[in-house]
């Protein structure tokens, strides 16, 4: 059995219940907006769970085990705080020029050891006690495909830089200074039983500007699928326009000898009642009538005035889409 080794942890949440991990998503929601979470960067749940889903993915890959993966806190930090990560023995930077939002990410040294002994092919019970800066570096590999992985989505980060890895927290987004904000983002993974932490740690204002996008992208991704709803269609076709003619009479000719129709020739109208004129809608499927009328003149102006309702088949057609 692999002993418990130290772990590393960025931050923790206070546990109020006693031994009991389990904390209420109301609860946790006022943590987080406690510890200075902007409510923006939390309502972005289906990115975070994209995350979730994407180092459960790595972390199986890169161990070959099977394993969860959760988010376990979220908290904002700068000056003071910047040492939390920056003493972790298991941190790795990205360059600024590379990595303007996703700058650095730690593993405990559950993590390193698992991953150090998946790389040697050893159990892990013979890494544990190994050297620190030894294991980092069997680790390096690891962090920057997790990198690479995560920061592919975000937008602006060259994940193909053949320098995107340092060593220094000074080469990264704001140099971890005291100004400087970030936002760190602890997931807990779960392997045969035992937990192991990774942290993501990103520049705050990035992150709040690919929140702000992304919400905007979801709002018009759900727009447009209600435009399509099938109330939405009809509400539609309900708006739009239709050409009516009010049509006196018709006759029928051959297309010969329309194409000798010539200015002034006289077309003859049987059968044509100057009081009967027929409503004809441009559908389609060509004119379709749909109802009878008169026509009424009053000084310049004509109009025609229905006798008949609109036909019921052209108005159950409407009505049905």
């Amino acid at each position: 059995m692999l002993s418990q080794p130290v772990t590393h942890h960025l931050f923790t949440v206070n546990d109020i219940f006693g031994n009991r991990r389990i904390v209420s998503a109301v609860l946790r929601k006022k943590i987080e907006l406690a510890a200075g979470v902007p409510p923006t960067v939390l309502r972005i749940s289906a990115y975070w769970d994209e995350v979730c889903a994407r180092i459960r993915a790595w972390a199986e890959k890169t161990l070959d085990v099977d394993c969860q993966a959760t988010i376990t806190d979220r908290r904002v930090f700068g000056g003071k705080g910047a040492a939390l990560v920056t003493e972790c023995p298991f941190a790795f930077y990205f360059a600024a020029e590379a990595a303007p939002g996703l700058c650095a990410l730690t593993m405990d040294e559950g993590f390193a050891i698992r991953n150090a002994a998946s790389r040697l092919g050893q159990e892990p019970e013979g890494m544990v006690g190994g050297p620190p800066l030894f294991m980092k570096l069997l680790a390096e590999q690891a962090a920057l495909s997790l990198w690479q992985n995560i920061a592919s989505d975000l937008g602006g980060h060259n994940v193909h830089s053949g320098n995107a890895l340092q060593s220094d927290p000074a080469a990264a987004m704001g140099g971890f200074e005291p100004a400087s904000r970030y936002l760190g983002i602890d997931i807990r993974l779960e392997i045969d039983g035992q937990e192991c932490h990774i942290v993501l740690v990103f520049v705050l204002d990035f992150l709040m500007r690919f929140a702000g996008q992304f919400l905007r992208e979801q709002e018009n991704r759900k727009a447009e699928a209600h435009s399509h709803t099938p109330r939405s269609l009809s509400e539609s076709v309900r708006a739009s326009s239709i050409a009516l003619e009010a049509v006196l009479g018709r006759i029928e000719m051959a297309i010969g000898d329309c194409a000798q129709l010539e200015v002034g020739q006289v077309l003859t109208l049987t059968g044509v009642d100057p009081g009967q004129l027929t409503l004809s809608a441009a559908t389609i499927n060509g004119a379709a009538d749909i109802g009878t009328g008169e026509i009424g003149v009053w000084k310049k102006q004509r109009a025609m005035k229905l006798h008949t309702p609109i036909s019921d088949n052209f108005v159950h057609e409407i009505l049905e889409l």
